[in-house]
């Protein structure tokens, strides 16, 4: 319920923000993620541990995308991104047997904010809603394959800095926390940091290091799982 009531309250946010922000500044950044899953799944009351073995460590990376659009005008920031993984396979264990783990995830976000900085180096923060869609198939070594789904909302706030370091170059380090209060996760964590460059006012290449997880209860056979990788994208300003 209180989800709900944060929701409703981002979307009318962002509606204003919409109508207040339509002559200004509308960036779109698509971009791909390698990353490696570390951690535990829970798939149908079974605690899948990832395992991996060093001579297995470029094999086991999973290819993500993300597309991020980023609203922004002196007085308010309204941001939404997808991430999407499909699908991400992982070697497991469960209770000593082994096996493989396949799984679709999607997040979400949706956040308003407002910007502390101006000019070429910027520093916003912002409040919002995140959701996480799991979609995992699991199977062991002799038994059958086993199925389940989890959604999960929480709460975030992030904090956004990109710094001019000479011309034309930037570091951007985005940053997010959430979970607990207002949240189905006990916490949940992202956290990056780019390299940009920029061609005239429109276009920039980055590249980067990302990490982000999820800590979806206190019990011990909770999911808890991390990815981390490399960033590679492009910024279009319109």
């Amino acid at each position: 319920m209180k989800l709900k009531f944060l929701l409703a309250g981002l979307l009318c946010l962002s509606a204003l923000s919409t109508v207040e922000a339509a002559n200004d500044e509308l960036e779109l950044v698509p971009s791909v993620w390698a990353a490696w899953m570390r951690g535990n799944v829970n798939v149908d009351g079974q605690k899948a541990k990832v395992a991996r073995d060093a001579d297995n460590y470029f094999s086991d990376l999973n290819y993500g995308y993300s597309l991020e659009l980023v609203l922004r005008n002196d007085q308010m920031i309204l941001l939404g991104f997808v991430d999407y993984f499909d699908p991400l396979s992982a070697d497991v264990t469960v209770g000593g047997v082994e096996g493989t783990l396949e799984t679709s995830e999607i997040v979400g976000c949706i956040a308003i904010g407002y910007p502390l900085g101006s000019g070429k180096s910027t520093m916003d923060i912002l409040f919002g809603l995140q959701t996480l869609r799991l979609d995992n198939d699991l199977e062991l070594s002799g038994s059958a394959p086993s199925s389940d789904s989890t959604d999960v909302y929480d709460a975030v706030v992030m904090l956004r800095i990109k710094q001019e370091l000479f011309s034309n170059f930037y570091i951007n380090i985005p940053l997010s926390i959430g979970g607990g209060y207002l949240s189905d996760s006990q916490f949940v964590y992202d956290a990056g940091v780019q390299l940009l460059y920029q061609f005239g006012d429109n276009f920039d290449v980055r590249a980067g290091y990302r990490i982000s997880g999820y800590d979806l209860g206190e019990d011990e056979d909770s999911t808890d799982f991390y990815q981390q990788g490399y960033t590679l994208g492009i910024g279009i300003v319109f």
